[in-house]
């Protein structure tokens, strides 16, 4: 994640609004910014990681409750 974020928007009044955030900040925007695009932890992974982990969601009881 980069150490710095920027985030642009608008208030429930339609004023617009910039938030700047550093450090663990900036992680947590950048963490709400993916939500908001529709993306999780796991589309980050790539490579092994991605593999491990998707093995481990198959092989989970919660998956398995169809």
């Amino acid at each position: 994640r980069y150490d710095h974020a920027v985030v642009e928007g608008f208030t429930m009044t339609g004023d617009p609004v910039t938030v700047h955030g550093t450090g663990f900040f900036a992680r947590c925007l950048q963490h709400e910014y993916d939500h908001v695009e529709g993306r999780i932890y796991a589309d980050h992974l790539t490579g092994w990681r991605h593999r491990r982990l998707m093995r481990q969601v198959a092989r989970s009881s919660w998956r398995r409750a169809e």
